[in-house]
């Protein structure tokens, strides 16, 4: 699982520095392997290639008569690029991706359990100031 928030720069040829501690939460099974895809919010989330299976089966498992789920499939499924770390332990973001979250030069990455999610920092410090958990809403029921 992933959790922790750390800055890092995005380099001019769109490879970013996944932290030390991120690339040694990887599983066996994911190897070196990430699936990045757009997330909510306007962040991008960096599955390990593991954790990509899982969200991908339950994707499959939404019904194709829904318009809605078939939306939610599309935005992930359409946008989803596999990337390797180098030797350096960099990973290569898509442009259009980078575009989309608007990446320039510095990125937060955070943990968010089983996925990271990379922001362009002004994004989410306003994402952030906006979800202290004491002043949202309809909380009920999540026993925090």
């Amino acid at each position: 699982m992933y959790n922790g928030k750390y800055r890092y720069s995005l380099e001019e040829k769109g490879r970013l520095f996944i932290p030390v501690k991120f690339r040694r939460g990887l599983s066996p099974e994911a190897g070196d392997t990430f699936v990045v895809t757009k997330g909510y919010d306007s962040c991008l989330a960096l599955y390990p290639l593991d954790e990509w299976r899982k969200v991908e089966v339950k994707l499959s498992s939404y019904p194709t008569d829904n318009p809605k789920a078939r939306r939610v499939v599309r935005w992930f499924s359409a946008n989803a690029e596999v990337v390797k770390l180098d030797s350096q332990g960099r990973i290569k973001i898509p442009q259009y991706l980078a575009e989309f979250a608007g990446l320039n030069k510095e990125v937060v990455i955070i943990g968010v359990l089983n996925r990271i999610e990379l922001w362009n920092p002004e994004s989410y410090e306003r994402e952030e100031s906006e979800s202290d958990p004491t002043k949202l809403g309809g909380l009920n029921g999540l026993d925090l």
